[in-house]
């Protein structure tokens, strides 16, 4: 598997499903290992069962910083000066496959995301003849526009041998409409540990909090197309206007972190919104479990890029959260509008606060979380996704 991020040390979340995935997919009786980037807080404590991990350095370590972080795309955006990074990533990519390849003589090689770990994969194909799967999980379908970026799709599509994608809205923007029908093409999600993220502690985080408050969550990144902002604004409308007494926890880091306690402040709500900072993935259940509502507000950010699957969403599913997000890139094709979760337009605090206050007027919370957390049992959890990739390797292999 060769991604553009992966867990650069033991409780990192920096794309942890691909960490999940590749335990899985070893279960499953495959010998796996992963190409990822460098990165100065690569620690080789990444270590599960049969999974070896391999990080390709493209500059000095402490000055690669194209990759992790708030991803690629925002990374150039906050720091243009990175963009020269961009020739060195790929050739160090291209040939650390070549070397891996000729050493380790893979089966499948699985690239994650389009651009460029997809058509640099899909390229090294024809000097490896190994069979290609390439991926795309968002950002690297909805993020990337234009005559050039399309091109480099359709070279990475041509030289592959089959496409995947987390969801259809996914798959639409990354390989287009007229090839959704493609028997190239596979629709499978990334997974959950279901039993994990249904084991919380209620009471271990809610402390002192009184039982009538209303406990709203957010995690991800801090990063535009998130939507926090939004949010925090609908909060201090419920708050001010409709007199609910509510707490917001915001478990995550990102560029926009000092501007949204800065809003919080500047709304006036700052003693009811709480930022966590960055929270290892294998602790998140508590926090989950402590909530009594998960909100995912997501919008299309500048760049056009918006969530593919958004994989925070299923773990509140799984932890048997209600769950409001916006209608947003292929939310749509995980939450079940009125039945699983509730979907409201983007952009929209007095959407995100009228969905809210429905939730808690009708009293539906619980009837939606017991439905969403039998659709992720029996569609997202691990061994049933790892089971379907697994599928498609071996019906590559034949």
């Amino acid at each position: 598997m060769v991604a553009s991020s992966y867990p650069r040390y033991d409780g990192d979340s920096a794309s942890i499903f691909l960490r999940y995935l590749a335990q899985r997919v070893d279960d499953a009786g495959f010998q796996v290992h992963i190409l990822a980037p460098s990165d100065a807080r690569v620690r080789f404590d990444v270590n599960d069962k049969g999974v070896k991990v391999h990080y390709f350095r493209y500059f000095p370590k402490c000055r690669n910083m194209l990759a992790y972080g708030s991803g690629i795309l925002p990374n150039i955006r906050n720091h243009p000066w990175t963009v020269v990074q961009i020739p060195f990533f790929i050739v160090s990519m291209f040939f650390s496959v070549l070397k891996l390849s000729r050493v380790h003589r893979p089966d499948i090689i699985h690239a994650h995301w389009l651009i460029p770990v997809g058509l640099v994969a899909a390229l090294s194909s024809k000097f490896t003849n190994v069979p290609v799967v390439v991926t795309a999980h968002g950002g690297d379908a909805f993020g990337m526009k234009g005559k050039l970026a399309r091109l480099l799709k359709t070279l990475t599509m041509r030289n592959s041998d089959a496409w995947t994608a987390n969801t259809e809205g996914t798959a639409a923007a990354a390989f287009g409409t007229d090839q959704l029908n493609s028997q190239k093409l596979s629709v499978i999600p990334m997974g959950v540990d279901a039993s994990l993220f249904a084991s919380g502690n209620r009471t271990k985080l809610r402390g002192e909090l009184d039982s009538e408050v209303l406990l709203i969550l957010f995690v991800g990144r801090l990063v535009e197309k998130k939507g926090v902002r939004h949010l925090i604004e609908a909060a201090a409308h419920l708050i001010n206007q409709r007199s609910i007494e509510l707490q917001l926890w915001i478990v995550g880091d990102g560029e926009c972190s000092t501007r949204l306690k800065e809003l919080a402040a500047c709304l006036e709500i700052e003693a009811h919104v709480r930022f966590f900072g960055a929270v290892p993935n294998k602790s998140l259940p508590d926090y989950y479990a402590a909530a009594d509502l998960f909100v995912a507000p997501s919008v299309v950010d500048q760049s056009g890029d918006t969530e593919g699957q958004g994989v925070v969403i299923i773990e509140a599913m799984a932890a048997g959260v209600a769950v409001v997000a916006s209608r947003v890139g292929g939310i749509s094709g995980v939450i079940d509008d009125g039945s699983t979760g509730i979907l409201c337009e983007p952009e929209s605090s007095m959407a995100l606060s009228n969905a809210i206050e429905e939730l808690v007027v009708s009293g539906r919370s619980a009837s939606l979380a017991d439905r969403a957390r039998e659709k992720i049992e029996r569609e997202y959890d691990w061994p049933v996704v790892a089971r379907r990739f697994t599928q498609l390797y071996r019906r590559i292999l034949r």
